[in-house]
């Protein structure tokens, strides 16, 4: 009798506990219509935004994309609105390659050519379409080009923020978070001593010019914002980006550094890592898996920059350098010819980069830097060979060399000697091994996974209809408020007032004393 009770309560508790564990799975939130607007010519970070989105279609959301590019197979509850996008960015790629940028001149070229592309966007006559439906969230991917925020007012939803990189000026204005300059270094530079003066000096110049930059950009945004949301109709553009309900930052502490953060700005680094990876192409995963004892060297410059647009000097440096390894080489090579192909190498057009790196044979990765490609190495525990080329490129694979699993690559002055004792060094070296693997492990260490993070914020707004109880005043505060001159100011004035009162009385009151004294001593 007593072990069927026994018994009876087991099954008791287990029920309780699988539909305890149902609701912590699924949340009270119900199916919910969420657009994402992502008008950013560059895949890699179209690419997380999808990644988050077959997250949410995954727990019964029904989700809409608007990108240029499509995913490589349906998903259901899926649904893919696409825009056609011009060859700017293989353009440009390819000048970089011949002559990496100076960001400062070339960046207001690129905030032009994005705000065109995201006007076109939202004018396109598919996404004219939707305007007529209901959402119930809005998801911006944002690359230079905010105006787009807009549609959080339009279709009347909260707007969630999603930003492939660590945390900068112009996402900290849209929910008002500290930037503190003085200590978190910006991730152009990667990691650097707070301490000291040249670090903070070139904290507060780069935080300069972000402020000069984010006025611009405002300046030139503000018209596309006026023409696609009329003000009789619509909030200004000031208030919309204010109105933010979530920031995403597709990075991690462990290695952007710690750093304030609101309790709506999130870091969900790692989005785009599946944490159970998918099979390999059948041909791929024989060439992998017959690398042997001396493994496999994966070789990428990102999803954007062409291999096959290289130089034809550098190239011949990496393919003499690489072919005579005994290493197998897979190598992301855009066109259908290879020149001088070595027999250990093998060309894809395209790679499933994560699932690649998740592959056990793979001892290095030769890669542009890019913040994607640098957090999938750092989840599976493989070294870096970093060629940056511009943007943030230099600043990520500065934080790897510096935290001693990787190496860097000169770009613009590298030799073959060179090259090859820098691989050479990784190769043979066993401590950068080691050493990502520890990084792997702090990396991974987190209570959620990136994508469970990401959906439960993401519910987390919608359950609360913007989560308006996490708007941060800050956000609302003008320059002069934010660091509070008018109070120093007013402060300041009252002080003034106080000492020139109190030196005035000061002044009668001693006239009176010794006035009166020497009127006795003349009696």
């Amino acid at each position: 009798m007593r072990q069927q009770r026994r018994l009876a309560d087991i099954l008791h508790w287990l029920k309780v506990i699988c539909v305890f564990g149902t609701l912590l799975l699924h949340g009270a939130t119900e199916a919910s219509r969420i657009l994402c607007i992502y008008p950013s010519p560059g895949r890699s970070h179209v690419m997380v935004g999808q990644a988050l989105l077959k997250g949410l279609a995954e727990r019964g959301h029904e989700v809409t994309m608007v990108s240029p590019f499509k995913l490589s197979k349906p998903v259901k509850n899926y649904r893919e609105i696409l825009v056609p996008v011009d060859d700017y960015v293989a353009k440009k790629t390819k000048e970089y390659l011949e002559k990496p940028p100076n960001m400062l001149t070339a960046l207001p070229e690129m905030i032009g050519k994005m705000l065109t592309f995201a006007n076109d966007t939202v004018n396109y006559p598919s996404f004219v379409e939707l305007k007529k439906e209901k959402f119930d969230l809005v998801i911006v991917g944002f690359f230079v080009a905010d105006f787009v925020i807009g549609y959080g007012a339009h279709f009347n939803a909260p707007t969630v923020i999603l930003w492939t990189g660590g945390n900068a000026k112009f996402t900290s204005d849209m929910v008002g978070n500290p930037r503190a300059i003085v200590a978190a270094t910006n991730m152009m530079f990667g990691p650097q001593d707070a301490t000291k003066f040249i670090t903070r000096l070139k904290n507060f110049m780069i935080g300069s010019i972000e402020n000069v930059f984010t006025a611009y950009a405002f300046y030139k945004q503000k018209p596309y914002y006026d023409w696609n949301f009329p003000s009789d109709r619509y909030p200004s553009y000031a208030e919309v980006r204010k109105n933010v309900s979530l920031v995403l930052l597709n990075t991690h502490f462990s290695h952007g550094g710690a750093r304030p953060y609101l309790q709506n700005m999130v870091e969900v680094g790692g989005l785009q890592i599946k944490t159970k990876p998918d099979p390999l192409p059948k041909d791929i995963q024989e060439w992998l898996d017959g690398a042997g004892e001396h493994g496999a060297i994966y070789f990428c410059l990102g999803s954007n920059l062409k291999s096959s647009d290289l130089p034809a000097e550098k190239m011949q440096i990496f393919i003499e350098s690489l072919g005579k390894l005994k290493q197998r080489i897979l190598w992301k090579w855009e066109t259908d010819s290879f020149p001088n192909q070595p027999a250990n190498v093998m060309a894809k057009k395209w790679l499933p980069q994560d699932d690649v790196l998740a592959h056990k044979n793979i001892v290095l990765f030769i890669a542009h830097g890019g913040l994607g490609g640098i957090a999938e190495a750092r989840y599976h525990g493989v070294p870096i060979l970093g060629i940056p080329i511009f943007a943030e490129q230099a600043g990520n694979v500065r934080t790897v060399a510096h935290e001693g699993w990787g190496l860097e690559v000169d770009y613009m002055n590298f030799n073959g000697t060179t090259f090859d004792a820098l691989v050479k060094e990784i190769l043979t070296n066993p401590i950068y091994r080691q050493k990502a693997k520890q990084i792997s492990a702090l990396y991974r260490d987190r209570p959620q996974t990136a994508m469970e993070t990401a959906c439960f914020w993401v519910e987390y707004i919608i359950r609360h209809r913007g989560a308006t109880h996490m708007h941060y005043q800050g956000a609302d505060l003008s320059f002069i408020q934010m660091h509070m001159l008018d109070v120093i100011v007013v402060v300041v004035l009252v002080l003034f007032v106080i000492l020139r009162i109190v030196a005035f009385v000061g002044k009668r009151v001693v006239r009176l004393v010794f006035g009166s004294r020497k009127k006795q001593k003349v009696n």
